[in-house]
């Protein structure tokens, strides 16, 4: 908007495609990030933020696992894919990355798109982990230990119900692989001051921030 107190056409469209959920090109949120490369040997780069933000010490937005919208709420009543419990999931596939349910792919377009576990291993295993703070935001630095290239993942927490917890504390990223065991479940990337995985578990509800990679 342009809040000049004039409302336009361009205003108008704006706020009609909000409500049919259509992107806007020039919203903060369908822009995509730089692509670092960190010499990986898939030749997989990193964004330099998360989906949503406009800097890497930015949370950006939070998303429900295969969710392509931010919500208010999140638990299995609210959860998009499912009829208001957890008994009642929608089956959306195995692994998202790419696909409609990956809010990277959606809203960045190109080959953006969610990590899988697999991209994600590979970053640690390529990468010196450091629990830092950057410009006053506490999160993960990956060095790579092939060309020295950095990225800064914020510990943005989670959010769970209305709540947004464990800021500071806490990195949750969403992976786009289902738990091959439980359904209600999918691999994340976790970190905090003192440990680094990349086959967390956690419920598909759940409000985590979105790193995206690229070919």
């Amino acid at each position: 908007m342009n809040h000049d107190g004039h409302v336009t056409i361009t205003d108008a469209m704006l706020v009609i495609n909000q409500i049919l959920g259509i992107a806007n090109e020039n919203d903060p949120v369908n822009i995509p990030a730089e692509a670092i490369d960190l010499g990986l040997p898939s030749g997989i780069k990193w964004a330099a933020y998360n989906v949503g933000a406009t800097k890497p010490e930015d949370a950006g937005l939070y998303y429900a696992w295969g969710d392509t919208e931010e919500r208010v709420y999140y638990d299995w009543n609210h959860y998009v894919h499912g009829d208001g419990s957890k008994s009642t999931i929608h089956d959306i596939g195995s692994d998202i990355s790419g696909t409609e349910y990956d809010v990277a792919h959606v809203r960045w377009g190109g080959n953006w798109r969610m990590p899988t576990p697999v991209d994600v291993k590979e970053l640690i295993d390529n990468c010196t982990y450091e629990w830092t703070t950057q410009n006053g935001v506490t999160g993960a630095k990956f060095t790579s230990n092939i060309n020295s290239a950095t990225i800064f993942l914020p510990a943005a927490g989670n959010r769970y119900s209305s709540l947004l917890q464990d800021v500071g504390t806490q990195g949750l990223y969403w992976e786009s692989k289902q738990s091959p065991s439980d359904n209600t479940y999918a691999y994340l990337l976790f970190f905090d001051s003192g440990e680094v995985s990349y086959r967390y578990g956690y419920s598909r509800f759940a409000g985590f921030t979105i790193r995206p990679v690229t070919e």
